[in-house]
């Protein structure tokens, strides 16, 4: 049997993975028509390790509730252990390394393989992007019939709306406008899972900042 790497990852990350963040190239990215499925190929090792972190918590946080079965998602709350930071809607928006992961994928799904690789999964899109948060949001129905013209007409005249959030808004709605329900499948090989069937983490594995023992402990790029 061919020996399997530890890390799935490129050894040689290039300039533009170490400069731009994960949500500024996979968004950039999509926007231009790429429909290519998204993969660990397409995030730097830090980012991949934020994936990780954010998995770790979710465990701990369902270990610590005591159910007998782990609800195996990731969701915004276990993007780093600043609670004050987590409540701040600003950084739904946030184009800052250390939110990379948080807002290229969010929530998304994870398991542990018969192989014991831990794999995440998600799709990639912008179908109603922040309606559930603000339903004076523009859906992704609404630039349907439209002109590309059109569309970011409609973009600039709701960047002065303070009631869809304005400018800070506008990545979103560029996103809703133009992307839409169209998606991009997400599967990330996350590397050797470091915790055994049944949800307890191993002591020996830590995984670039993931905590042992089911406590966790945040990791800043």
């Amino acid at each position: 049997m061919a020996k399997v790497k530890k890390y799935s990852g490129d050894d040689e990350e290039s300039l533009v993975k170490r400069v731009i963040p994960s949500q500024v190239r996979t968004f950039a990215s999509t926007l231009a028509g790429n429909k290519e499925p998204i993969t660990e190929k397409d995030f730097s090792k830090g980012e991949l390790s934020q994936a990780r972190d954010a998995i770790m918590r979710s465990r701990a946080a369902n270990l610590k509730k005591g159910t007998d079965k782990l609800d195996e998602t990731v969701g915004y709350q276990h993007y780093g252990d600043d609670e004050k930071r987590q409540k701040n809607t600003a950084r739904d928006f946030s184009p800052l390394p250390q939110d990379a992961i948080r807002n290229t994928l969010g929530r998304f799904k994870y398991e542990k393989t018969p192989e014991g690789r831990l794999i995440a999964t998600d799709s990639y899109d912008f179908k109603d992007d922040l309606v559930d948060k603000n339903p004076k949001m523009p859906k992704s129905s609404d630039y349907e019939k439209l002109s590309a013209l059109e569309k970011v007409g409609k973009l600039a005249k709701d960047s002065f709306n303070k009631e869809v959030g304005g400018l800070s808004t506008l990545p979103s709605r560029v996103g809703s406008a133009f992307i839409g329900k169209s998606s991009r499948p997400v599967r990330l090989d996350l590397g050797e899972a470091p915790f055994k069937k049944g949800g307890k983490v191993t002591a020996s594995t830590r995984a670039d900042g993931i905590a042992a023992r089911g406590r966790t402990r945040g990791r800043v790029i």
